[in-house]
């Protein structure tokens, strides 16, 4: 069996590869139902991670400001490589005039169907990543 090298990856690499994804996760301790991971499609401006929520689901819990993890990864599960970036940060509204900014830069477009008006910043507190590499036998 071969093992795998950890790596860690550095701040820059990590903000490069959250500007090259767009899906990632989003998890915090809902008050409501204890511990909660959910995808969202985000874009990052600056050390900012933004996306849009419906004001009637679970997520709109984030407007209010809370402590939250945000993971993105690439895995191979053949060859058992691949990397993943972690941010941890708090939540927060954008004011209006970081919104007008926002949506003159471009907002995340949606995937999911519904309404989804509300924005949600992550300003980036912690930002790691770790590569695992195949060894050589």
């Amino acid at each position: 069996m071969h093992e795998g090298l950890f790596a860690e990856i550095d701040r820059d690499d990590c903000h490069q590869l959250l500007l090259s994804h767009e899906v990632g996760r989003v998890a915090w301790a809902s008050p409501t139902r204890g511990p909660v991971v959910l995808p969202v499609n985000y874009v990052l401006r600056g050390d900012t991670v933004i996306f849009r929520i419906s004001p009637d689901s679970l997520l709109q819990e984030l407007s209010q400001g809370l402590p939250v993890a945000f993971e993105i990864d690439d895995i191979d599960v053949t060859t058992r490589t691949g990397w993943s970036v972690l941010v941890s940060g708090r939540t927060r509204t954008p004011t209006s005039a970081e919104l007008d900014a926002l949506q003159a830069s471009g907002l995340p477009a949606p995937w999911a169907g519904g309404t989804r008006t509300v924005v949600i910043a992550l300003d980036i507190v912690d930002l790691t990543g770790r590569i695992v590499e195949r060894s050589e036998p």
